[in-house]
Formats: structure tokens, sequence, C-alpha cells
């Protein structure tokens, strides 16, 4: 088995054959490795592992392997046969071999794109043409359940320009964002070095660390998110995510978990400049970048879960002042939610009462399901701000369905906003 190195003993790793390897230690340690706590425990067993030899790797190498802190170059083929020997195969090699059924290629250089055939035409259809293929492909590559790995393809479009533009930057899977789309893009980002590219990159692994109480690792990468560049042509949705990054960030460090005003003042004046995107002239799906208010959809997010809600009344008044077109799209999950976190706000600024009429008519939703599945935890947050002190049974309910989300996806900031609803009232 070839593998590309810049030496002997420290081998570079094709992405999907590291992602096989961790999938493979995850199925026998019981669980996706998501936390240094695992890690650890990882670690133990690996001493106690007669397949493993009784070796021994570091918690660091642990981490650095399954991506909790960055990594850069490759792993010495004493790590990578421990863990292959831990997950059943005889050496590195042989689970290689397992995987691929020949020798491992060498990994394609950053920039340098995979050929898809089939993907080369997609330039020459219509916008919904390939948009509804960019879906498809979403939906087969897909992991049957949360946790699981990336699929071969999936990882494979990242690397292909048509794939980044009409999978990963439209189909954005956050329901699996702390897994199999994380994986996605953490290929996307070396395949694909625009500004705008990095910035939506980043800015969604940030929220993946930040969904998962990783402080280690959203600190690090809230770093290097700000520094990048920033031209003036870059799309809404990733300037919004990364001034989402900025408002979270900003809440978690004040004592009083009040965001800066000073923050605020600036994302206003931000907004003045970013790229409005054109309404399409015919319907079609909620697609992640065709909203056109994404950059204030995302601002409203941030400000919605942190609880920020005098901000957050502000923030929809300039929203819908901006874009008055918005309650004409009532199928698209981004205008009910922004009007479903307006209830919310003039429920905790005192404007309505808790038995608000017209909250069950918010969420008529007839948008795709790889949407629905991320922000289907924000409106059980949304009913969760109404029932907390009128009616506890639903309050029960909807905890207990918040609690499991939070579980199966690995994102325990949601079960956190949740506690902090019912213990305000």
């Amino acid at each position: 088995m070839t593998i590309d190195s810049t030496s002997p003993t420290v081998p570079r790793l094709p992405l999907h054959i590291q992602f096989a390897l961790r999938e493979a230690v995850a199925a026998r340690f019981g669980q996706p490795l998501r936390h240094p706590s695992h890690c650890d425990a990882l670690e133990l067993e690996l001493q106690q592992n007669a397949a493993a030899g009784g070796r021994r790797l570091s918690p660091s190498t642990l981490r650095r392997f399954f991506g909790l802190v960055d990594k850069e170059g490759g792993y010495h083929l004493h790590t990578l046969d421990t863990l292959a020997r831990y997950a059943g195969h005889a050496d590195f090699a042989a689970f290689g071999q397992s995987v691929t059924g020949r020798a491992m290629q060498h990994p394609a250089a950053p920039g340098a794109a995979t050929d898809i055939p089939e993907l080369l035409a997609m330039e020459q259809l219509a916008q919904p043409e390939r948009l509804l293929l960019g879906y498809f492909l979403g939906r087969v590559t897909r992991p049957a359940q949360p946790g699981g790995a990336a699929s071969p393809l999936a990882l494979q479009l990242a690397t292909h320009p048509a794939g980044q533009e009409f999978f990963v930057e439209s189909f954005v899977d956050l329901a699996h964002l702390t897994s199999a789309f994380g994986e996605v893009l953490a290929t996307y980002l070396q395949h694909k070095h625009t500004p705008e590219a990095q910035i939506f990159g980043h800015s969604a692994l940030f929220l993946a660390e930040f969904l998962a109480g990783d402080e280690a690792a959203w600190r690090q990468r809230l770093a290097r998110l700000l520094a990048l560049p920033v031209p003036p042509d870059v799309h809404a949705f990733p300037r919004g995510r990364r001034a989402f990054a900025e408002i979270v960030a900003a809440w978690y460090d004040a004592p009083d978990r009040v965001v800066p005003t000073a923050l605020l003042a600036r994302l206003h004046q931000e907004a003045l400049t970013v790229p409005r995107t054109l309404v399409p002239p015919a319907p079609l799906p909620a697609f992640y970048n065709l909203f056109p208010a994404g950059y204030h959809f995302l601002i409203a997010e941030g400000l919605f879960l942190t609880g920020q809600f005098p901000a957050l009344l502000d923030w929809l008044t300039l929203t819908n002042r901006e874009f008055p077109k918005l309650p004409w799209l009532e199928t698209n999950v981004f205008d009910q939610l922004l009007r479903a976190f307006l209830a919310v706000a003039e429920l905790r600024t005192g404007l309505i009462g808790a038995r608000a009429p017209h909250l069950h008519s918010l969420f008529n939703l007839e948008t795709n399901s790889w949407l629905l599945d991320y922000f289907q935890v924000h409106i059980w947050l949304v009913e969760l701000h109404f029932a907390a002190d009128t009616n506890a049974a639903e309050a029960t309910r909807l905890r207990s369905h918040i609690k499991d989300f939070t579980a199966l996806h690995g994102m325990p900031f949601f079960e956190e906003v949740a506690r902090r609803i019912v213990a305000s009232v």
C-alpha cells in the first residue's frame, strides 16, 4: 500500500481513509469520539487491549486524529497500526486494503478537483435543475443515522467545483454538522480557498463546535474565522454565519450574558452593505442560499438563542422594513422562523401575552426536510417560551423532545437554551 508522506514514518492520509478508520474505531469504542473525555477513555482501552499490543497513544494524539484539535501533517505508523489493530485488523496496511480493495492512492493536491464526469454538465442546466440535482446528491449521500461518517461520494463532491457550489454550499446539512457534514466541510476547505468559501466553511464548523460545547475548539476556530478577509461581494449567508459566531461568543464571555451594544451597532451598519440575494421569479424550494434575508436571519437566530429579546425585536423591525416581501414566502422555513422569533421577542418584552392565539399558525412548513430536521429544535424552543409559564405538561413534553435531539445530534447547547427559558419565567 502506497501512502503520500513527508517522511517514511509520517504518512499523510487520504481523508476518506482517515474518516473510515475513525468510524471503525468509534464502532469498537461504542460511540463517536466527539469530546476530549472520549479520547481519555480510549487511551485506557488501548493500553488494556491485547489486539493493540498494549500500545499507548496519548490523549493529545487521539484528539488530533479525531479532529478535536487542528492537525497539520500526517500520522506516525505506530498511531495508525495501533488504531487499526484496535478496530480488528492486522495492521494499518490491512485496514487500508479492506477499505479500498487496492493500494491507497495519493490524495488530491489542495485546489485540485477530482473529476466526476456527470457533474460537468451541471453548468448547462437551468438554475432550478441545478439546485434540484444538488438536492438529490445531498439526499443520497446523507448518512442513515446521525453520527454516521460522510460517504465517499459526499467527500468527493466536496473536491469538485460543481459539487462544492450545488451540493456543499446549497445542501447545508446542519443536523449532521457535528458528524458527516462536518467531515464534508473539512474536505471542502482543503480544496476551495476563496475568501467566501473559507468564511462559509469555518463559520459552519464554529457552529458545530459551539453547539457541541467544545470551547477550546470553537475559540481556536473563531480566531481563525475573524482573521479571514471579508471582500464586499461575500454572500449574505457566510457573512451572517460569521456575525452569528461573534454574537454567541460575545454573549458567552459576558458576565451578564448581554451582547455588547457596540457589536450590535456594527452589525446594523454591516447589514447596509451585505449583497442582496434576488428572489427567484418562480417558486423554488427553500434552498439554503436563496433566501433573500440570509444575513438578517442568522443574526436573528443568534439573538434568539442567546435571549437578547429587546435587541431581537429591534433587529426584526429593521429586517421587516428592509425586506417587505418576506410575508409572501409562506412555505419558507427561514421566513416562518423569523416570524416565530418576532412572536417570542414580543412575548419577552411584554408586548403580547403567552396565550397569543396566532402561535399555532406560524409553522405551516412545506419545505426541504434537511432544513427542518435542524430547525425543528428551534420550533420547539419557540413553543417552549409560550408553554413555560402556562402549561407545565406541554413544557415537559417539549423539553423531552429537545433533550432527545441534543443527544442524537451531539448539540447540548440547545438543551441549555431550554433550561434557561424555563428558569427565566
